[in-house]
């Protein structure tokens, strides 16, 4: 059963302001370690992390809370297999929050094009509400 679904448009222009003003102090309370050096590693590295930057808001939205309940940006990692697909792992208060909400999995889909970055997430799970009958 589909739990949730959230869609968040980046402009990549405007997190290379970001990180140009605010540098290591926004990336580290935004992104994991792994995402940061994995961003710094490619040849543009704002099309990385605008990417990620969508997929956690996509995410949030998703649970229709956002940041209110606890969660802290870096509670949610973006990743990808060897093939590139991209997958979250969560920490923390997201993970506790996907187990309170019954979520047992969170799809994700990027793409950009300059100036933008788009990710969308589906989230699924039990009716928690019919497996309490």
């Amino acid at each position: 059963m589909i739990i949730g679904t959230g869609i968040d448009v980046v402009n990549i222009e405007r997190i290379e302001r970001l990180i140009t003003r605010w540098g290591d102090h926004f990336l580290s309370r935004v992104y994991t370690d792994e995402e940061i050096s994995r961003c710094q590693r490619m040849v543009r590295p704002s099309e990385c992390f605008a990417i990620r930057f969508a997929a956690k808001e996509a995410f949030l939205k998703a649970i229709g809370s956002g940041l209110r309940n606890g969660i802290q940006w870096t509670d949610i990692e973006v990743k990808n297999d060897l093939l590139g697909k991209p997958f979250f792992s969560f920490y923390r208060k997201a993970k506790e929050v996907l187990q309170i909400h019954h979520i047992e999995k969170a799809y994700l889909t990027l793409s950009h094009d300059r100036p933008f970055a788009v990710a969308h997430v589906l989230l699924e799970g039990k009716d928690h509400e019919s497996s309490d009958r």
